[in-house]
């Protein structure tokens, strides 16, 4: 599984624990590297934690994803990669 390419160990066991081995063997490293790089573009700093608890958000279509997070800045200001950090709930406009 490539998951562990992108977070750490830490990380990587929680995730294991959670999530069915099937589902992540499933998922689609392109697509989960073309989102995790939107993440990084907007300067995210807990990516980890995003694919901890919103997982299936890197199998959603990049341009979606992208499009959902400008709407988010629109919305949110600035800032809004700080406010979505204490408010990680705010990532459920993306669905």
């Amino acid at each position: 599984m490539f998951l562990n390419k992108y977070v750490d160990d830490f990380y990587y066991n929680l995730i294991i624990e959670n999530y069915d081995f099937d589902y992540l063997n499933s998922l689609d490293e392109v697509n989960f590297v073309n989102i995790y790089n939107i993440f990084k573009n907007f300067d995210f700093y807990f990516i980890d934690d995003i694919i901890l608890n919103y997982l299936d958000i890197f199998e959603m279509e990049k341009d979606d994803v992208l499009n959902s997070l400008l709407r988010l800045k629109e919305k949110l200001g600035k800032n809004f990669v700080y406010k979505i950090g204490h408010n990680m709930s705010l990532l459920n406009e993306i669905y």
